[in-house]
């Protein structure tokens, strides 16, 4: 059987191609060393093999035999850096001392080999034992992590399609081996159809696993851009949430209440559609005084609570400042927004204060101002008229509401 490649002319693409991936790894290593795990482990392993393969090839080292040697060394240590490669990029601890020793194993017996060993199916048969191991460990490591990642799946089951073929194919080399030295067949020169048959299709797909981690790159950089997005908005979101609203209470704050108040306007409601209350706590300072701060901010957070179980969706409750809050009400009627506060005083008087705040002879009333609007006054206006309607509620004995 005749292959119409010599061994020299296969070499030579192989020394070509890895040569080519070489350099895009090691550009793309440049730029995203701390963003893509294992990405210097590839690199160094294609830098091995087109030294190796160059060495081999070029005459660099006269002694033939010396250069074969070195050049199946460097290869060996590039796959294992592969391998070292495959754990870092999918986060998987593996035993580094046993590949070590491997390796160092593999030196002993390359040497032998090329310089003692005089029949050839020795050698390869040597030499295809050891890409079968490695590449079963290949193939352990890429199906306990094939769903490592969405985004590495069509790299991964590439990856498992090519090492699965290289598996089988080097099985049938090794078998083939086996059987010619049974036979007692002699390979006088590291040369035959069936190794230049074995060295062309490994070059393939090795050309086909070298894209493969070019796609594992790309998707690992794409999966870590999509990722930070997702961050950002979550810390946007967060961020909007912590500017909107009351750091105390979690309520909205004045500011958004405003901003809400000034859309409402801009939109025209209907007279006698929208109502704002302004609630303020009843000697919030004698409360302070007497109980200490943190009672008076727990009073603070439990009126939140109360107001909030008492709107509407589409209405807005929040904390204007200090011991004032602040009550955004559409589409209500004269009547319905003086049930509304009539429920708020209501609720807040029949609330059990010392029990739910563990201090004896607590109990918290509110004064409430409220105002409608119509599109037609402008906000400080009513504001204003809130405000006097608050002042007035106060000066008539505090506990009740002003407005209408």
């Amino acid at each position: 059987m005749m292959f119409p490649y010599d061994q020299s002319t296969i070499s030579f693409f192989s020394l070509f191609f890895y040569g080519m991936f070489a350099i895009f790894f090691f550009t793309l290593w440049l730029g995203n060393r701390d963003h893509v795990a294992g990405l210097g482990y590839w690199t160094i392993n294609l830098v091995l093999q087109v030294v190796g393969k160059g060495i081999a090839i070029s005459g660099i080292v006269r002694n033939g035999q010396l250069a074969t040697t070195i050049g199946y060394l460097l290869s060996s240590i590039g796959a294992i850096f592969f391998y070292f490669g495959l754990a870092a990029f999918t986060h998987t601890r593996i035993h580094r001392r046993f590949y070590y020793a491997f390796l160092a194993v593999m030196g002993i017996v390359i040497v032998w080999s090329v310089n003692f060993a005089n029949n050839g199916y020795i050698r390869s048969l040597i030499y295809g034992l050891a890409v079968l191991f490695i590449s079963t460990r290949y193939l352990s490591l890429l199906w306990k992590n094939r769903d490592l990642n969405p985004w590495f799946v069509r790299p991964f089951r590439l990856l498992l399609a090519i090492y699965s073929i290289l598996t089988l194919f080097y099985c049938l080399r090794i078998a083939s081996d086996i059987t010619s030295l049974v036979k007692g067949d002699l390979l006088q020169t590291f040369d035959s159809p069936l190794l230049r048959i074995s060295q062309f299709l490994t070059l393939g797909l090795l050309v086909g696993v070298n894209f493969s981690i070019l796609m594992l790159t790309n998707n690992s950089l794409l999966s870590d851009l999509a990722k930070d997005g997702r961050d950002k908005d979550r810390i946007m979101g967060e961020l909007k949430v912590l500017a909107e609203h009351d750091g105390l209470t979690g309520i909205l704050n004045r500011s958004t209440l405003e901003t809400y108040l000034e859309l409402l306007m801009d939109q025209g409601e209907e007279p006698n559609r929208c109502m704002v209350n302004m609630v303020d706590v009843d000697d919030f300072k004698s409360i302070n005084d007497t109980y200490g701060h943190e009672t008076g901010d727990s009073v603070l957070i439990h009126l939140a609570n109360i107001f909030s179980s008492l709107i509407r969706e589409h209405d807005q409750v929040g904390r204007w400042g200090g011991d004032e809050f602040f009550f955004i009400v559409r589409n209500v009627s004269s009547d319905e927004a003086a049930k509304l506060i009539q429920r708020i005083h209501t609720a807040v008087a029949t609330y059990d204060w010392a029990a739910r705040l563990g201090v004896a002879d607590l109990n918290v009333r509110i004064s409430s101002g409220y105002a409608f609007g119509n599109g037609k006054e402008s906000i400080r206006d009513i504001l204003r008229e809130v405000d006097l309607n608050l002042y007035t509620a106060k000066q008539n004995g505090r506990n009740q509401f002003v407005g209408g």
